[in-house]
């Protein structure tokens, strides 16, 4: 089984980057609208100050300097004529000076400076003889930028918090199939570990018992010999479907071509219908078809039907039947029907048939040779064919269908 050690140091290191991507893409994207706001929040300001000037500068042109330059002032206005203050409006209280310092270093520029624990705004330009400063409070607007980056830091907790929940739901669901794949290799391991162990203990033990007897002949031997020959046999059928099972999984291509199915059928057919007569077992084959030609990898398909084929002739005795019918559904796909009177299949084996070395009781006592894997090599080939499988046992007539599309799909790459 899987090892819970490296299974939950992976789940942890899973949802540990999940956080840590989410964190970084909330961090960029609350400082890209924190600039955002700070940027339009200052161009906001300067706007005003600058349609302040405006209206100082038009009023400076029309009339003299001892009337108000604006009645309703927004902005702190302070106008300088060399070294003397010509008009300057209430500063409520905010410098300790009637006049704020003048910033001569910084014509005709906007900067931000902080004064006895307030934050300003300044637009400070020369028109003419004239030094215009024109300065706004603008605590109220860097008091809603803090609290734009308190709402940041309470989302981004919030966040984290939902994300870390997230990300243990998801990692364990994109766990799942892994841990599955894992249990069953350690699964196959085991049960291929299993299978080929009683092989090798036979011969071993056939071996030890002819060591033991180094004066006997070949003659004498023979069913010893016999024996182990049977089961080296077995053991070289069991590695060969292991290798075809592997090789199954890892396909990467497949050679789609035009096939004609009756054609195909009737020549795998030819030799099983003499094995039919020789082991006196009734043998048919039926067509329905509209159209005969189909798209799929000949040779996977030939493997295919051969192992639903060798089964039925396998779990077959003399005097059942085996009948192999072709149908199609309104030139949407292909049917095959494989279906034999031989043992059967008991219903609650048929969840299983499909895996890896299992075999049923009823086939175990009856000692039918075989090991278990070739419905395994089966099912993984139908499905790199984009194919289908179904099966049904009813009063030990086993049906296995093998639904193929009728249509032509780009090659596997």
């Amino acid at each position: 089984m899987i090892n819970k050690k490296v299974f939950n140091k992976t789940k942890s290191s899973l949802i540990k980057i999940n956080i840590l991507v989410v964190l970084g893409f909330l961090i960029l994207f609350s400082i890209f609208i924190y600039t955002y706001f700070q940027s339009a929040t200052y161009k906001s300001i300067d706007n005003k100050l600058n349609n302040e000037l405006e209206s100082i500068a038009i009023q400076l042109t029309r009339q003299s300097i001892i009337y108000p330059v604006t009645k309703y002032p927004s902005n702190m206005i302070y106008i300088y004529k060399g070294d003397r203050v010509r008009y300057y409006t209430s500063q409520n209280g905010y410098f300790n000076d009637v006049l704020p310092n003048r910033y001569t270093n910084k014509l005709n520029d906007i900067f931000t400076f902080s004064e006895n624990g307030y934050t300003f705004r300044e637009l400070n330009v020369e028109i003419g003889e004239y030094q215009i400063q024109i300065i706004r409070n603008i605590d109220s607007e860097i008091s809603s930028l803090r609290q734009l980056i308190f709402v940041f830091i309470i989302g981004i907790l919030i966040s984290l918090i939902i994300t870390y929940y997230l990300a243990i739901y998801l990692t364990k669901k994109a766990l799942v199939p892994i841990e599955t794949a894992w249990n069953n290799q350690a699964k196959f391991i085991q049960d291929a570990s299993h299978e080929l162990r009683t092989p090798i203990s036979i011969i071993s033990s056939k071996l030890e018992r002819m060591l033991k007897h180094p004066n006997s002949t070949i003659s004498d031997e023979v069913e010893t010999i016999a024996d182990a020959m049977s089961e080296i046999r077995r053991s070289k059928k069991m590695i060969s479907d292991l290798l075809s099972l592997t090789k199954e999984e890892a396909i990467i291509k497949l050679s789609i071509k035009e096939i004609n199915i009756r054609n195909f059928i009737d020549d795998i057919c030819e030799d099983y219908i003499d094995i039919a007569d020789i082991q006196d077992k009734k043998f048919d084959i039926n067509f329905n078809l509209k159209n005969e030609t189909i798209f799929t990898d000949e040779n996977k398909l030939r493997q295919l039907f051969l192992i639903f084929i060798d089964n039925a002739f396998k779990y077959t005795k003399e005097g059942d039947f085996i009948s192999i019918s072709l149908n199609q559904k309104d030139n949407i796909y292909t049917e095959i029907s494989i279906i034999d009177s031989g043992v059967g299949i008991k219903q609650e084996d048929i969840p299983y048939i499909f895996d890896r070395f299992f075999r049923s009781e009823n086939v175990r006592d009856k000692d039918i040779d075989g090991s278990g894997i070739g419905l395994s090599i089966a099912k993984m080939i139908a499905l790199n064919l984009e194919a289908e499988i179904s099966v049904k046992c009813e009063n030990n007539k086993t049906e296995f269908k093998i639904i193929i599309p009728n249509k032509k799909y780009n090659q596997i790459t």
